[in-house]
């Protein structure tokens, strides 16, 4: 029962991933905060959808999924991590174009929404993961989506400062996280990959000066990280991948 569990369902990248992963695993956990925001369609042949309200900033909620996984047959051998913050109007919320822009309540909006999460679902995820794919004597992959903008050694515009600094948190945690995983969950890898500029809601507001070429489609986005995210092994485990499968500097 081969099984893929996906957070952040509900937006533009996570939706597109529950897409992909029905047709390729027997069992697809869509976790979303809301779920009146989700919308998909299970076809003939596809796989079983498990629809989850679930809060993955929420220790409790992630505890009670565990315990529900626990005892189950379900041989999880993807966990893909695609919640995140760059703007929020309601709140007033928007990257930084320089430092009198700096709102210490937005930043730290950002750093939950971003960096928080990913170590909540290792917590609480990661060995259901190790076992799923110990059972299915292959590599099991915790894929956080990350940000090129994360990348300190690739930082030559400056701007953007808490998005910068959430994804670059993030990268940390992913980087120590594969560490531990090499000692303790043996069976998986742990990697950050960065989608490119993606049309959703997420990137709208900042396509003006995006070339066509370079602005993708949700799908063609999961599909070029899907067949990066097939390919990882344990030796991959604590890189950063862009959508090509080229390594970003952290």
């Amino acid at each position: 029962m081969k099984t893929a569990i996906i957070f952040g369902a509900s937006g533009g990248i996570g939706h597109q991933f529950v897409e992909y992963c029905l047709v390729h695993y027997e069992h697809v956990f869509a976790c979303t905060r809301q779920l009146q925001s989700f919308q998909t369609i299970e076809r003939k042949g596809m796989g079983k959808l498990h629809l989850m309200q679930l809060d993955p900033s929420s220790e409790t909620e992630l505890q009670l999924f565990s315990e529900y996984l626990m005892g189950r047959e379900f041989n999880i051998q993807l966990l893909i991590n695609a919640c995140g913050l760059l703007h929020n109007g309601s709140k007033g919320i928007s990257p930084e174009k320089k430092i009198e822009d700096f709102n210490a309540n937005s930043f730290e909006e950002i750093i939950k929404a971003n960096a928080l999460i990913t170590p909540l679902i290792a917590k609480h995820l990661l060995s259901h993961l190790n076992k799923g794919a110990k059972n299915l004597n292959s590599t099991g992959v915790f894929a956080s989506l990350s940000a090129r903008v994360g990348s300190i050694g690739d930082n030559y515009l400056g701007g953007w400062y808490s998005y910068r600094a959430s994804k670059a948190a993030l990268n940390q945690i992913i980087k120590t996280l594969s560490i531990e995983a090499s000692r303790r969950f043996k069976h998986c890898s742990v990697i950050a990959i960065h989608p490119g500029t993606t049309d959703t809601n997420l990137s709208e507001p900042f396509q003006a000066n995006v070339p066509a070429e370079k602005l993708f489609t949700p799908e063609f986005a999961i599909n070029k990280m899907m067949a990066v995210i097939e390919k990882v092994g344990l030796v991959d485990s604590g890189k950063f991948y862009a959508w090509d499968g080229q390594e970003i500097e952290w």
